[in-house]
């Protein structure tokens, strides 16, 4: 048994010694890339970073645990509050200020987490529905911390002289937060939790027998999934600058919840493509529907159902996610190269 654990936590985070080299290549030159963007992709790639940090987070609750949530904009909404909050009227620094609101917006998940001691399935679907209405009736009464239906301002970060003003700049500090994330995943998943979370997914009875602790499991994951929602929140909300509680709404919950299954569930990389296909489709289509006519407001509701449309069509065809067509181009790439795994 020891054995087996030594194995499993020796493991390395990616397959192969390319595919480390790879993703390091990969992180360098988007890091390289940024820096001479314009502001409408550098605005792309900061949301697609941010939404990939909170999708980890997600996918560990769904694709791991086996839990679902229909709350998550919403405890973003508690880290971006959190954090203006700290930083504006405690006085904290902008790092402390970060790690703070996503052990507050933790705090706040695991609470409204509990109910899946009971509930699963729809029935736990509809309490995290319950959770996402009563967060955002709590935004809206709430003034003195998020300033209700007005929102709060705050400044992008200056962390040891250093100004994030910039885009490009800012890009770079969501983008470690962003690595740092995905590593602390891999390493999640690679460890006794990890087991954990996969044994309460596939069968918690059976896992309560072998001498796991469910509750406990299960509150791990609520946790853990939060602080990355609310480190996500209160990324986003120096990045627009304003904390408006618009931006933390149900429509937003449920386009993570179909982000995490398009990327694929309980994969790291499902996460990150699944955050590149929610980001990037919509754009498409509004340029497309530029080109048949010049007002966009016609084809609104029009763009809506397709993109409905197109999610319903990707998930008959590849209902295990980009992760997995991800993972066959690799290994088609690698097989090229004559590499074996």
């Amino acid at each position: 048994m020891d054995s087996n654990k030594r194995s499993n936590c020796s493991r390395p985070l990616l397959g192969t010694r390319h595919e480390c080299i790879g993703a390091i290549g990969l992180i360098v030159a988007v890091a390289v890339i940024s820096q001479f963007l314009d502001d409408y992709f550098l605005t792309l790639l900061t949301t697609i970073s941010i939404y990939a940090l909170a999708g980890m987070g997600l996918n560990l609750l769904m694709g791991n645990t086996g839990l679902i949530s229909i709350a998550h904009a919403g405890f973003m909404g508690v880290g971006a509050f959190s954090s203006a909050y700290l930083i504006h009227d405690v006085g904290l620094p902008v790092l402390l200020s970060i790690i703070l609101a996503g052990l507050i917006t933790s705090a706040v998940g695991m609470f409204f987490g509990l109910p899946s001691l009971r509930l699963k399935g729809v029935y736990l679907a509809m309490a995290s529905f319950a959770a996402q209405i009563i967060l955002y009736w709590a935004f809206e009464v709430s003034r003195w911390f998020t300033g209700g239906q007005d929102g709060r301002f705050v400044d992008r970060p200056t962390i040891l002289g250093v100004s994030f003003f910039e885009s490009n700049h800012y890009y770079l500090f969501v983008l470690a937060f962003t690595v740092i994330g995905a590593i602390v995943n891999f390493n999640i998943l690679r460890s006794k939790l990890g087991r954990a979370f996969s044994a309460v997914r596939d069968r918690a009875i059976a896992a309560e027998l072998m001498g796991i602790n469910v509750f406990r499991t299960k509150m791990a994951a609520f946790g853990l999934s939060t602080f990355y929602a609310g480190v996500a929140g209160a990324l986003f909300g120096f990045y627009l600058e304003f904390v408006a509680i618009q931006a933390f709404t149900l429509f937003i919950s449920i386009q993570f919840l179909a982000m995490v299954i398009i990327g694929g569930l309980g994969k790291v990389s499902g996460s990150i493509l699944g955050a590149a296909f929610i980001v990037i489709l919509p754009e498409v289509m509004d340029s497309i529907a530029l080109m048949i006519t010049p007002n966009a407001g016609e084809m609104a509701p029009i763009r809506m159902g397709v993109f409905g449309l197109i999610v319903v069509v990707f998930l008959i065809y590849e209902p295990h996610g980009l992760a997995r067509s991800w993972r066959r181009f690799v290994d088609w790439g690698l097989a090229r190269m004559g590499v074996n795994r």
